[in-house]
């Protein structure tokens, strides 16, 4: 009877995980599709001749290169920053780490355009030479994803037994080599997951593009917002998503290929810092945190208590004007987008969570999301459910529900490890001493998440 009620739960999540998702996702690029076929306001639109225009111009590839190269450029950072903090936070106890976690966390949960105005401030201002301009978006998207990076090696590397190191360290090598050959290849998949996840981010951003790389850097994805918004040329716009939306299939493909979950409770237990090299590392990884992470953010403060006759608290009374309603629609909109945000995720995470070939399926079908901004992600909501029967146009709702559709495959990855975390056996054992499925999950399943 367990195990049948098991297999029902199962099959009730895996059924409302895609309806959420043909909801959420699904129907609103049908929706710009169709729009796109039809053409608006006297633009032609999606035919063959639409798709060998675009592909013949040399803009489009002038755009294609600085989406791809900014995109290279910001993974490689990332990677290259990440992984050695990944692995300090993921094996090493020392005092200050929470703080440096929380510290290289912070930059993940903004805003994008608060990231892009963070690093205006930490220049001095908007440079003019496209170089610099390149080299702020780099450092922009390096600060907003770094933590992404930490967080999943972090946790990968909690997987991997120290022994393996200790053992390495025997055998004569030294404490860098046994690292990187004992516990850096063992987590390898897991690098190569989470840059695929970074490089997702960094060719779909959009507010980072548009704030500092003005007319000087475009790429696809500002390219598709000008077309549906500002041109209506819906039928190019249509076929440089597209391509966009192929690119990052096949990065979920390749995913689906090299990740390797880790289930069950495998985090071995972190210990003190013992020889040079972990204290350099530690200090290493304090330095960058406070650069990458701390520096900007701080900037962006120490900015907005500047004026021209020097410090002032004069930029803050504007929230006790006309921008208190504007900071009170934001915080309420945050509170409902949050709450709809975790809706949609808990089916998602359940159903991503399976030990099978489903499963996996689900967490790759969450990474396609991520190639929709939310300019284009706004703009299907607007399209799709503005018919007789539902027309959200002009409600208040509309904003949280894009805003929760844009975080939730950012929930459902962050939760998605704690998740698979979960002891299957403990769950056995409740059920065998007569818990129900709500007892269950605040018993077993809510401590861990």
């Amino acid at each position: 009877m367990t195990g049948r009620s098991r297999r029902r739960g199962r099959s009730v999540a895996i059924v409302a995980a895609v309806l959420l998702w043909a909801v959420f996702y699904g129907w609103p690029v049908v929706a710009i599709v169709r729009r796109s076929l039809e053409g608006v306001a006297g633009q032609p639109g999606l035919s063959f001749s639409t798709v060998g225009d675009v592909l013949s111009d040399g803009r489009v590839g002038r755009l294609a290169m600085w989406s791809v190269s900014q995109c290279l450029a910001s993974t490689l950072v990332v990677t290259v920053l990440g992984v050695p903090m990944g692995w300090v936070l993921g094996r090493l106890r020392f005092r200050g780490r929470r703080l440096l976690s929380a510290v290289v966390m912070t930059p993940f949960v903004l805003p994008t355009l608060t990231i892009a105005g963070a690093m205006i401030a930490l220049a001095g201002g908007l440079p003019s030479s496209t170089a610099a301009r390149f080299g702020l978006i780099v450092a922009a998207h390096v600060t907003f994803n770094v933590g992404l990076m930490v967080r999943s090696v972090s946790a990968a590397v909690a997987a991997v037994p120290p022994s393996i190191e200790q053992a390495a360290a025997t055998l004569g090598r030294s404490q860098r080599r046994a690292i990187t050959s004992t516990t850096l290849a063992a987590i390898r998949p897991a690098i190569a997951s989470a840059a695929i996840v970074v490089a997702v981010f960094c060719l779909t951003s959009f507010g980072v593009i548009v704030a500092l790389g003005g007319a000087s850097i475009g790429t696809v994805e500002v390219e598709v917002w000008y077309l549906t918004t500002r041109s209506l040329d819906l039928g190019r716009a249509a076929v440089l998503a597209g391509g966009q939306l192929l690119v990052v299939m096949l990065l979920v493909v390749a995913y689906q290929r090299i990740h390797r979950p880790v289930r069950g409770r495998v985090a071995h237990e972190l210990r003190a810092v013992r020889t040079n090299v972990e204290r350099r590392l530690v200090r290493g990884s304090v330095f960058v945190a406070s650069l990458v992470s701390a520096a900007p953010l701080v900037a962006l403060v120490v900015r907005s208590l500047r004026g021209p006759d020097g410090w002032t608290i004069d930029n803050y009374r504007i929230l006790t004007g006309d921008g208190a309603g504007a900071l009170g629609y934001s915080l309420a909109g945050a509170i409902v987008a949050t709450i709809i945000a975790l809706g949609l995720a808990a089916p998602l995470v359940a159903a991503a969570a399976r030990v099978d070939r489903v499963g996996r399926w689900f967490e790759g079908a969450m990474v396609v999301p991520l190639a929709l901004s939310a300019a284009t992600l706004g703009l299907g909501f607007l399209v799709a459910f503005s018919g007789p029967t539902l027309d959200l146009r002009g409600t208040w709702i509309i904003v949280p529900l894009v805003q929760a559709a844009s975080a939730a495959p950012v929930v459902v990855r962050i939760v998605l490890t704690a998740a698979r975390s979960v002891d299957g056996s403990l769950l056995d054992a409740a059920s065998v001493s007569g818990a129900g499925p709500l007892r269950r999950f605040t018993s077993v399943v809510w401590p861990a998440l």
